[in-house]
């Protein structure tokens, strides 16, 4: 099947055709031909695709999903429409569920029960069993079933002799492991970020420093034992602080941030709307704006959703009661570009969510450019996500500015 992409504007900073308005042909689940009116001749010409911006497909570096387990929140089916809505082809999916993804059927599993749809689950298996922190997984038999990386997700990894070993015995190994930046045991109860709208609503704590004392522990550990250790949750300042010196020192160390904690801040649960109680939680306008240029210089190398889909019954409670998280990866963009519209941040957009995050779970590349596969995301820089594809209720409702139009994995073809 031949299909043709008329007038679309490349925006792939690794692309030689960078900032060019061209007609891409696809031929054979790959790029066949790049140029100027090209011949149309037994192609479907994609017309909605016209006067559109082309990158190579997003990646989402975290995403949960309920199934198995919780499927009232979410299914495989409801996650990966929501996601390719979102502009993304793949997704990584977190271990976090039930049963836990700590054994190479598991993995194996996801992959079979999602095979066809129009956006690949990147498996991401736990670096414990049972995600219990004591008992460290077989995860070379799960990279060897397909797991991309390894992460305990927000029950972190508590036991710095546990971290240890998962990093000298995945150093040799295509992989990483992830660490949650969250030192749950400093503050047990912690409701909202340490800050003056938590105390007037009399919500117990989350202090900046349950991040940096857990940063610190894990960096110190990984100078230690060596491998890649990948810090999920950034949302402090003084962590993207700990981050910057680690990488300057030399340190293979990569981090993310939520698009929640770009976007909102600590004023957003004025009012107690628990859409907005998240892990991380929303943090000061100072540290968002650390963030900020964290990810604008690099130090920060992926933004990720962190999509996080709830039921009624977990959110539809008083603060205290509720659970964490927001279901985020179909606004995500809209969200981005609402806050920072400059080419500068588009372009780093790009470059993380389509160059770094292949690079962390080693996809390979994936450019604009003749012989590339059929990997595409075609989005807008106006207008915002129309409907909703995710179970999730918890959607936060900030302002959008720009939205995904389509994507192309093989020959599966999205929104066009």
């Amino acid at each position: 099947m031949k299909i043709l992409l008329p007038h679309v504007l490349v925006m792939d900073p690794k692309s030689p055709h960078h900032g060019q308005t061209v007609d891409i042909l696809l031929e054979d689940d790959a790029i066949s031909a790049i140029g100027s009116n090209l011949d149309s001749s037994g192609a479907e010409v994609l017309e909605s695709a016209r006067g559109r911006l082309v990158s190579p497909g997003w990646i989402d570096g975290r995403a949960r999903c309920g199934e198995p387990g919780h499927e009232e929140r979410e299914t495989y089916r409801s996650l990966a429409e929501a996601a390719a809505h979102g502009g993304f082809t793949h997704i990584a999916v977190m271990p976090s569920t039930s049963p836990v993804r700590d054994s190479r059927p598991h993995i194996e599993s996801l992959q079979q029960s999602t095979s066809g749809y129009p956006v690949e689950f990147l498996g991401i298996g736990s670096v414990s069993k049972n995600l219990e922190g004591e008992q460290m997984s077989e995860m070379l038999d799960m990279l060897e079933g397909g797991a991309v990386a390894f992460s305990d997700d927000h029950a972190s990894i508590r036991h710095p002799h546990l971290l240890q070993l998962a990093l000298q015995y995945a150093a040799d190994l295509p992989t990483h492991i992830q660490s949650f930046a969250f030192e749950k045991q400093l503050c047990p109860t912690g409701q909202a970020h340490e800050g003056p709208i938590a105390l007037s609503q009399g919500l117990s704590p989350i202090p900046s420093l349950a991040e940096s004392l857990r940063i610190q522990r894990d960096l110190m550990i990984h100078a230690y034992a060596g491998g890649h250790l990948h810090i999920a949750g950034l949302s402090t300042a003084e962590g993207v602080d700990a981050v910057r010196a680690a990488k300057a020192q030399g340190q293979q160390v990569s981090a993310d941030v939520a698009i929640a904690n770009l976007v909102g801040t600590e004023a957003d649960i004025v009012g107690f709307d628990t859409t907005y109680k998240l892990l991380p939680p929303l943090r000061s306008t100072e540290d968002q704006e650390a963030l900020w240029e964290g990810f604008m210089d690099g130090t920060i190398d992926l933004v990720v959703s962190d999509h996080y889909p709830m039921d009624t019954e977990a959110k539809d409670c008083e603060w205290g009661l509720a659970q964490f998280g927001a279901a985020t990866i179909e606004q995500a963009f809209g969200w981005y570009r609402q806050v920072n519209p400059s080419h500068e941040a588009l372009e780093r957009w790009v470059d993380a969510v389509a160059h770094q995050a292949r690079a962390l779970y080693h996809l390979g590349d994936c450019e604009i450019k003749v012989g590339m596969p059929a990997d595409l995301t075609l989005f807008a820089l106006d207008g915002s996500a129309e409907g909703q594809y995710s179970k999730g209720v918890n959607v936060p409702t900030w302002t959008q500015n720009g939205r995904a139009v389509g994507t192309i994995l093989g020959s599966q073809i999205t929104g066009l």
